[in-house]
């Protein structure tokens, strides 16, 4: 997918014009939205969750993650209504990173009220043959057909912003690239009952 973002410029965003743009875009979406992750420790300021793992109160980081969420409820509910949903491409590295192991415990929750989530191993010969020819799998939010915003970050993992593309060609060519690897990729709760049930981080922290 780098290659098609590299064939053209993108619209840089700041990390709040990010989040406006997307979530205008969300109310348009004429299909599903997809997303991957292929980095292996992101930080999170501003989750409750992330910053209580972040300083090794694991327990509190899972308390927090269990709570109801209201708000993210109604998103889900939303797309529903607008005939789309979120679906969430994971690619992971075995063995998992300590952020990882904290990501996927978060993520079940995110899982229980609707978010639609994947998980694929970067030893799997859709990545290997993806990434031989198409280089790393960046961090996308594609929605529908409408746009594929690439999300950028600093050195530590923190996201600043993200570059939106809104060529068609892109948009369909990051589609179809992400939606090939999401029907290769292992429904989220084997993995998790396999790889992740019951683990903590080392020392309970990055």
């Amino acid at each position: 997918m780098r290659d098609l973002l590299r064939a053209c410029s993108g619209q840089r965003l700041s990390l709040p014009d990010y989040e406006a743009d997307f979530y205008a875009a969300v109310e348009s979406v004429d299909g599903p939205i997809l997303k991957t992750e292929r980095l292996q420790t992101f930080r999170e300021p501003g989750s409750p969750s992330w910053e209580a793992f972040a300083v090794g109160q694991w327990e509190e980081a899972l308390r927090i993650a269990a709570e109801p969420n209201p708000e993210l409820k109604r998103f889900f509910d939303r797309l529903a209504e607008l005939g789309s949903g979120l679906h969430r491409l994971r690619v992971v590295t075995l063995p998992l990173s300590p952020y990882l192991i904290w990501e996927l415990h978060f993520l079940r929750f995110r899982a229980e009220v609707g978010e639609l989530i994947r998980v694929l191993a970067t030893t799997t010969e859709a990545i290997l043959e993806h990434e031989r020819e198409h280089g790393i799998v960046p961090e996308l939010m594609v929605v529908g057909s409408r746009a594929v915003y690439e999300v950028r970050y600093d050195e530590s993992g923190t996201p600043i912003g993200a570059d939106k593309f809104t060529d068609p060609a892109v948009v369909d060519g990051c589609r179809e690239r992400v939606a090939s690897l999401l029907a290769e990729a292992e429904p989220f709760d084997s993995f998790y009952d396999r790889e992740v049930d019951g683990r903590r981080p080392p020392g309970g922290h990055l």
